[in-house]
């Protein structure tokens, strides 16, 4: 793909759009499961409650409604809280530059190149830092939203549901655990055909990268892009 360069400004706003991007699609399976789950258990308390009505049972009843339209509201309008997310919001800030992460999230703000070239994606920050992404590490999926679009990371067994629901996996499961592309409308406006040249780009790397048979080429030709030689 030919070379694009442009300034990623992101606030607080732009970054729950990240971070729902991101995520979504494992809330929506929460969310099926817990409709599975749920609706036939409250059908059950229902009739548990006809024959043996207690305050108990009313109790269990409501519990069970809510958990019901949780589910729903997350398969059909995922929400995320994010002030208990606090150390995600802050980190993901102070990783991309941010100095003051004090006072409110509404005032996080930061602004940082994106370079998007034939391997990947290079990030460079206010400090001087530097970061590369290969085209592989990216699912090839992608959310749009009013300010542009999102292309997630491929995170593996991390959005796997069964995975998560094994041992405490559920509870310490990482929510942002790579990094989301953010490509502006003004950016795509000025590329057209910015969208497919970014899922060709992340399907051929997966096809050559992702092979166990990569020639030693191939691989020297990655390793040096990361490498900044």
């Amino acid at each position: 793909m030919n070379e694009v360069n442009y300034n990623a400004m992101i606030n607080f706003e732009r970054f729950k759009n990240l971070f729902l991007a991101q995520n979504k699609k494992y809330y929506r399976k929460i969310g099926i499961f817990s409709s599975i789950f749920f609706i036939p258990f409250t059908i059950l308390l229902i009739f548990a409650f006809i024959y043996e009505p207690s305050g108990k049972g009313v109790l269990y009843i409501l519990v069970s409604l809510l958990l019901v339209v949780l589910g729903i509201l997350l398969i059909f309008k995922p929400f995320i809280i994010f002030y208990t997310r606090k150390n995600i919001v802050t980190s993901w800030f102070q990783f991309h530059g941010l100095k003051d992460l004090k006072g409110s999230f509404s005032n996080y703000k930061v602004e940082y190149n994106v370079n998007l070239s034939k391997y990947g994606v290079s990030e460079k920050f206010v400090s001087g830092a530097e970061v590369r992404f290969p085209w592989f590490t990216f699912t090839g999926k992608y959310v749009e939203s009013p300010e542009g679009v999102y292309f997630t990371y491929d995170d593996g067994k991390n959005s796997s549901l069964m995975y998560n629901m094994l041992g405490v996996n559920y509870l310490l499961r990482e929510e942002l655990s790579g990094e989301t592309l953010f490509i502006e409308k003004e950016v795509l406006n000025k590329n057209p055909n910015l969208i497919e040249d970014i899922k060709k780009s992340i399907e051929n790397s997966k096809k050559i990268y992702k092979n166990k048979n990569v020639s030693n080429e191939e691989k020297e030709k990655m390793l040096n892009w990361i490498a900044k030689r």
